[in-house]
């Protein structure tokens, strides 16, 4: 779960000690607007309720 949270931040770099494989740009980025659309309609719901 680090590893994941890790490269989504981008925070991993190529010399890395930790056993985390580098996910691809594209996984990346769906993952990314998957959080982002789930945070946003949470947010509107908290602000209609």
């Amino acid at each position: 779960m680090a590893c994941l949270i890790k490269n989504l931040l981008g925070l991993t770099s190529l010399k890395n000690d930790d056993n985390c494989e580098v996910l691809p740009p594209i996984v990346r980025s769906l993952v990314g607007s998957t959080l982002f659309i789930i945070l946003m309609a949470i947010a509107s719901h908290l602000i209609r309720v």
